[in-house]
Order: structure tokens, then C-alpha cells, then sequence
């Protein structure tokens, strides 16, 4: 039971690789898949992971040049990134990791480019308002409150115990 407990307090903390999969198309000569977290992405750090495959044999290609140009028509902003195997947390992916400065609808245009081939992928998201401060960081919290309940019901049962055995 206390294994049990255990590894549901750890999956429930446990994070994905480079989040949820926004995007996975064929752009001759490439597969290119994209991937984003935190899910929802919110206004705030971001993360904009890209995987490039070679579309015959699946084998990823790691000397591409990749960018991420994002526009938000509604606030008139506009982002430009490179993304690169430094800045991701798997050394197979191109990665980007930024702060999304408004709420809303994001078209992002992924571009890849190696020696002479290069693609162009589209693709949207929508940024939800950024989280308040409580519900953020209450992932933190959770082992104090399950170490001061599993203590309290420690002290219940040995007063319970010892009160009997008088």
C-alpha cells in the first residue's frame, strides 16, 4: 500500500517529454513534428520542441537549422526564434524555449532548412491567460500537506493505541 501511494504521488508530479504533439507532417524530404509545453501553453515560459526525421527511413536529422516565427494578429506582435539541440532537454530534438507575451491566437511557421532542402510547416495555438499564483506552484506544496496529514494520523492512532492498552 505505501508503494502504491508512492508512485502515485510521483506520476502525478511526472512531466512528459517536450509536451503535447501539436504537429507531426510530411514536408519533403523531412517528417517534421512539433511539440509544445506546458499543456494548455500559456502566456509566460514556453517551450517549442521540433523533431526532424528523414521522411524514408525515420532516422532523425541532427544538422538542420530550424525557426519559429510566431504572430499574433489580435495584439499585432511578432517572435522570431531558433530553435537548437542546446536548449533541448532530448539531444534528438531542436528546441526553444521563450515567454509568450500575450494571451491568444498564435499562427507559427516552422521553417527547416539543411544544406539546400528546406521546408515550411504552419501551425496554430491558442495561449490561455497565465496561471494565478496559488494553482502554479501548488504542485510544490502537496508533499508538506501529505507529510503533516500521514503525521497527524501517526499521533491519532498511537493516542487510540495507548488509551486502549490502559
Amino acid at each position: 500500500m505505501r508503494c502504491l501511494l508512492f508512485i502515485l504521488m510521483i506520476a502525478a508530479t511526472a512531466g512528459g517529454d517536450s509536451g503535447l504533439v501539436r504537429l507531426s507532417e510530411l514536408a519533403a524530404p523531412w517528417r517534421i513534428t512539433v511539440m509544445t509545453d506546458p499543456t494548455p501553453i500559456r502566456e509566460g515560459l514556453a517551450d517549442i520542441a521540433v523533431l526532424v526525421q528523414d521522411a524514408e527511413s525515420g532516422e532523425a536529422i541532427l544538422d538542420a537549422a530550424v525557426t519559429l516565427d510566431l504572430r499574433s494578429d489580435a495584439n499585432g506582435l511578432r517572435l522570431s526564434l531558433h530553435a537548437t539541440r542546446s536548449q533541448a532537454d532530448n539531444r534528438l530534438l531542436y528546441a526553444a524555449k521563450f515567454v509568450v507575451p500575450a494571451k491568444g491566437d498564435w499562427t507559427v511557421q516552422t521553417t527547416v532548412r539543411r544544406g539546400d532542402a528546406s521546408a515550411v510547416v504552419d501551425w496554430s495555438m491558442t495561449a490561455a491567460p497565465p496561471l494565478p499564483p496559488l494553482a502554479a506552484i501548488w504542485p510544490w506544496l502537496l508533499p508538506a500537506a501529505v507529510a503533516l496529514v500521514l503525521y497527524a494520523a501517526n499521533q491519532r492512532l498511537r493516542r487510540s493505541r495507548g488509551a486502549v492498552a490502559l
